[in-house]
Formats: structure tokens, sequence, C-alpha cells
């Protein structure tokens, strides 16, 4: 058993050991790969890989930039960002080649990569990223992600092959902005895709893989892009995505053989996995949180002191030991280690305290709390509502399908429920969008002048050492005001069967598939 931890190997060989490494490996018939032996990737076939849900859609206006995990893995097998981001945060060129600021920071000038064609025959060019990005930052469109995409006001074309990103302000996490893969937003799509209405439901983009069929609730299906810019992938014929809510329903299929790959959050399963000689286990650790979000514009949940009291009553790390098995962290605030936050302010599992604050409320307090209608769903509602119940809330669980939970909070007829802070190269865009009185984003419907004031000046300052302590102001805001729970921190972790090869490290949750191979 192996496990990815994400940290890098740099293997440096000097000229005379490479000669010498070099003429072995022709002897064995193999290749020299980072200093190492490495088996020449097998070329075709078809990958299965067994995933948690099934997808909502990949139209960015329609789905407001959410994509749950495997959704983004899928997506990122079809659609591509300007850029992708390596652990020491240097930029890595994908449909862009260069980004290059101004003095001021206010503009960032953008070289394309030239000879792309998207899967519909369209060019890849500037008017391809013109109009995505305009159409996010139209604000007659609506655009729920606006709020995440910070000082940007416009993208303007220089030349065919050249971008300018124009700001109100010098922005700090510009480059971790244009390097994301978590969301539709980074992704560019075809625009011809986007006019005609199909992509929603048959995406198309650059990527290594092109759409081909989907049977909802059965199997998304992407195949090899022939004419992809990058000539040395993909390995694969065609990727299989077969959605099975179930977890250990997943991981029977792939002990079967049903599945090569599958996605995994379930600790005692991972650990079975671990101990299994003929599978591996890859992991990353993200930022994010798994959380409960409160309709704070509604009774009862309007009163700070009730959500208080909820705060005090929820032990984190019990519901992550008996809904996770321990596969995520318990966490105070979203950041991962992103910055270092000694003060958090973070409401610690205690009983009594939440009592004495539903008293001074004064009256009887009963929630409804969605989740999603999985077992893992249902576990948290039931270990919700013995919680609660020990202070004297009375809490409903009401498990639905992903979708009707998405629309429910969105639209604002809930009271809490299940919702997630995904895992983001830098997590200051999504808590404007998700905070901020005037974001689109707010589900919530917090209000807090202070918040606002806060989340305006991480926005602008350059300084990366103030603005970490800013994120670390507004986390603990965050927890005295209680407008979300955390109920975990994000890790990812894959489960493949052996004689799969190329997985590289898990990025925000992302599994790049590119690069694997079935190895057999």
């Amino acid at each position: 058993m192996n496990t990815l931890t994400g940290k890098r190997i740099d293997a440096r060989v000097n000229r005379s050991t490479w000669i010498t490494v070099l003429s072995m490996m022709v002897c064995l018939c193999g290749i020299l790969v980072g200093g190492s032996l490495a088996a020449r990737p097998n070329i075709g076939g078809t990958l299965i890989f067994g995933t948690e849900n099934d997808f909502a859609g990949f139209e960015t206006l329609k789905s407001g930039s959410r994509l749950a995990i495997n959704g983004a893995i899928a997506a990122n097998t079809i659609m591509e960002p300007l850029f992708r981001m390596d652990a020491e945060e240097n930029l890595i060129p994908i449909l862009g080649l260069s980004a290059k600021p101004s003095a001021d920071g206010k503009t960032w000038t953008v070289a394309l990569r030239q000879g792309v064609v998207f899967h519909d025959g369209t060019p890849f060019n500037a008017d391809a990223v013109v109009h995505h990005f305009g159409r996010l930052l139209n604000p007659v469109n609506k655009f729920r992600g606006r709020g995440a995409m910070g000082p940007i006001i416009a993208v303007n074309k220089v030349d065919d092959y050249t971008v300018r990103f124009e700001l109100r302000h010098a922005w700090l996490p510009f480059r971790r902005a244009i390097s994301s893969t978590r969301g539709l937003g980074g992704l560019i799509p075809s625009s011809a895709a986007i006019e005609t209405g199909s992509q929603d439901r048959a995406p198309v983009g650059t990527g290594p893989f092109k759409f081909q069929t989907w049977e909802p609730g059965n199997a998304f299906t992407v195949v090899r892009n022939p004419n992809y810019w990058a000539k040395d992938v993909p390995y694969l014929d065609a990727i299989v995505f077969k959605p099975m809510t179930d977890a250990q329903t997943r991981y029977a299929s792939l002990k079967a053989g049903q599945l090569d790959m599958i996605w995994m959050d379930v600790g005692s399963i991972l650990d079975k996995a671990k101990s299994d000689a003929a599978l591996n286990v890859f992991s990353g650790e993200d930022n994010g949180a798994e959380i409960f979000i409160f309709n704070t514009s509604t009774a009862p949940l309007d009163d700070v002191n009730v959500r208080l009291a909820l705060a005090h009553a929820f032990h984190q790390g019990r519901e992550v030991k008996m809904a996770y098995g321990d596969s995520i962290p318990v966490v105070h605030h979203p950041f991962g280690g992103q910055c270092d936050c000694a003060d958090d302010g973070y409401r610690a599992y205690d009983p009594e305290k939440g009592r004495q604050l539903l008293a001074q409320y004064g009256r009887p307090v009963e929630v409804e709390v969605l989740h999603s209608s999985s077992k893992r769903g249902r576990d948290i509602g039931e270990i919700t509502q013995q919680m609660f119940k020990e202070v004297g809330v009375t809490a409903n669980p009401v498990g639905l399908d992903f979708g009707p939970v998405i629309k429910k909070v969105i639209s604002g007829q809930y009271q809490m429920s299940t919702w997630r802070i995904s895992s983001r190269p830098d997590q200051g865009p999504t808590l404007f969008q998700m905070f901020h009185s005037k974001s689109r984003g707010n589900f919530s419907h917090y209000s807090n002048p202070e918040m606002d004031r806060l989340l305006a000046a991480q926005r602008t300052e350059t300084d990366p050492d103030r603005r970490n302590a800013l994120l670390c102001q507004i986390a603990r805001l965050i927890n005295a005001d209680v407008p979300i729970l955390y109920r975990g921190g994000m890790r990812s972790h894959i489960i493949v069967q052996k004689q799969i090869q190329g997985i590289a490290a898990l990025q925000n949750g992302i599994v790049r598939l590119e690069s694997v191979s079935l190895g057999r």
C-alpha cells in the first residue's frame, strides 16, 4: 500500500550517473522518471470511477460555480483553467502561458496558448476567455459566485492571444484565483456551447477528454480527445463516472473488480483499504470545511444566543468520529495551512453553557435540519438531533437529494442545512462571497458591518502577514456570531486498484486523470 501525501520528491542525478542509469533502463526496456524506475504507461482502456453522487450540471451561471468534489473531478477532465498552481505556488501554464502584473498591480496581462481548439472545433483564443469572464462579471447575469472574483472588473482582449484583467485595486490572491480548478468559474467552456444552451448537460472544453454521454443516476462518460494540445496524454481511451451514494457498496464494487477507482471519506473503509495489498490509497490535505449553514434571517436562528447555544451543544469531534470515522480533521476555521490563527474564538462543546443561553432566549427552540438522503446524511441528522436534545432543542432532520438541498439553501427556504466551504487555493474570496452582506452568495443572510469591513480590508491588503491577520479576525467573528457551524475539515481520499498507475498528488480535492493508465 502506498499513501500519497502530496510532497514532491526532487531526485537529482549527475551526468555520469544519468548515462549509467539510462543505459540500464534501455536494457530493461523501461524509462527514467524523476530518478526512479517506472513502468511505461499502457495506452488505452476504460477507467471506471465510483463517485459518491451524480453531477448537478456544468454551466457556470446555472450552478453558481458550485460543484460537488466528484463533479469537479469530472469537469477538470473536460475543461481547463488558464493556469494551475504547484505546491510552491508557481503558476503552471495550461491555457495561459504567462501572467504579468502592471507596476501598480491593477492590471494583469495574460498570454494565451495558441493552436488549441475546443472539442466542438471552435478555436480557443482571447474571444473565448473574454466571453467566459464577461458573462460572470456582467451584473445582469447575477452570477452568485461574483463575490469570489474579488476586485476584477473586466477582462479585455488585447489581441487574438492576449487578454488583460482589469482590477479596482491590487489584489494579493489574483494568481491563486486564476489557477483555481475547484469550481466552474475558473474553467473555460466553449462559447458556442454556452450560446446554444447545451453546456450544462453536454459540456465542451479544451481538456484531455471529451464528453460522450450522460445517463443521470447511472453513468457519465468521457472519451479521449485526439486533438489535445498536450500530445503525450491522455493514456486512457475513456473514463466512466458511476455514482454510488452508499460508501459500502462503492467499496464492495471496487473489491469485486467492477470499479477501478473510488472516492472515499469513511474512516473504517479507508483503514481496510490501507491494509489490503490489492489496493492503494491516495490522500490530500485540504483547506475548507464541512459545515452547517444557518438561515440567520428567520426565527429562531435570527437570535445570536440561539446560534451560540447550538454551537455549544454541538460536539464536532464526536461527529467527525461517528459520521466520518475520523477520516477528516476537527477544525476551528476554514484556512487549513493557509494561515495559523492562534486565537480563533472557537465555541467548544459546553452543553451547560448552551442551556444558559437558551434560558436567556426564553422560548422553546425547534429547528429543521436539512441533510442529504445518503446514509452519511442520515447519520449526521440523527447525531445532531441527539446533541441538540441535550440542551433542550428539538431538531427535525429532513433528508433530500443533493440538488434539492442546494435549491432550498439558495432560495432561503431552510433553517439550517449541511453545507460545505470547498477547498480553494485561497479562502479569502470565498469568505467574502459567503459573509459579506451585499454578496449574492451570502445564503446565511448574515449581516455585520464589522464583518463587511474586515472582508473589504483583506481584499485590498497586499502584505501577506497583515492579510493573514485580517483573515484570522474574520475567523474569530464567524465563531462569535455563528452564521455557520463547523462539522469537520477537508481531507480527500481515493482508493484504486493496485495496477492503476500515474496518480498525481490530490490538490484541493482534485485528482487529475489525464496521466492515469490502467497498467494492465
